[in-house]
């Protein structure tokens, strides 16, 4: 009987990473398989890598806010943002795909669909965009529905915020503090004028003012990814439904003017006025 040595079990860069099984991960549908959909493949599961690492990183920014520990939260943002341009930047990847190209395997895709990702849903319950009905777009997967349910049934990342900023003194109204976390915020009077006393004096609030203008960057970040997949979508199937049925390009378009956190814009013509 062959036994392992101790050099056999040694810790290697593709055993730690487990190489061989993840590039065993990529399997064209298309007969023969066309040149562009090993692409395809890559660059949607490199999108769910990192949407696991964002997961990750939100999570730990929520546990330090509930620790009262600002700058450590201001911290992981820069990462958090750091990898939304990674996010971003991967779209001209995929525009260098010829749309007569993703044409000839794209049928095979039905009837999946990117709605059926749920971390990216998971990602977006989780920074406020709570909406049920995306429940429903995951597919047949009873384990992939109950996770986004009790996504949504989970505070948000603004939630944490505003708790963090009322524990800090700021007067936050109570029914924001006390809202049924599994419905979208409603942009509050209150808050605005709680974020008017933080953005009046950033130096005496810094720590707050930064998480502040975190959020507003990631909110930023992620219009900019949609607007930039929306134009990709029209780029290679124009007006066409997509693949799980949804209204394409059209759909995404009404995304665009989403806000996760919509006060800390509304701040900005509350400083217009003061100066």
């Amino acid at each position: 009987m062959t036994t392992l040595t101790d050099a056999s079990r040694r810790l290697t860069y593709g055993s730690y990473l487990h190489v061989p099984e993840l590039l065993s991960l990529q399997r064209e549908l298309s007969q023969p398989a066309h040149h562009d959909e090993l692409l395809f493949i890559v660059s949607h599961q490199v999108y769910e890598l990192w949407f696991k690492q964002l997961l990750h990183e939100v999570a730990a920014v929520c546990d330090w806010l509930d620790r009262d520990e600002p700058l450590r939260a201001a911290q992981l943002f820069d990462r958090i943002h750091a990898i939304q341009h990674l996010l971003i930047e991967q779209i001209p990847l995929l525009e260098t795909m010829f749309a007569v190209d993703f044409a000839q395997f794209r049928d095979h895709l039905r009837p999946a669909s990117g709605f059926q990702s749920v971390q990216f849903r998971r990602l977006e319950f989780l920074c406020g965009a709570k909406n049920p009905r995306m429940i429903d777009l995951v597919g047949e997967d009873e384990e992939s529905r109950r996770e986004l349910a009790s996504t949504l049934r989970q505070p948000t990342l603004y939630d944490h915020f505003l708790r963090h900023l009322a524990r800090s003194g700021f007067p936050i109204p109570a029914a924001v503090l006390a809202r049924d976390v599994a419905l979208p915020h409603q942009a509050d009077e209150g808050v605005v004028d709680a974020l008017l006393v933080l953005y009046q004096e950033p130096g005496r609030h810094y720590p707050h003012f930064r998480l502040a203008e975190h959020l507003l960057q990631l909110d930023e970040r992620f219009a900019i990814w949609r607007f930039h997949h929306v134009k990709m979508v029209e780029r290679m199937i124009g007006t066409r439904t997509g693949t799980g049925g949804s209204s394409g390009a059209k759909y995404l378009a009404t995304t665009l003017g989403m806000r996760f956190f919509p006060e800390i814009w509304l701040v900005r013509d509350r400083l217009a006025a003061n100066y």
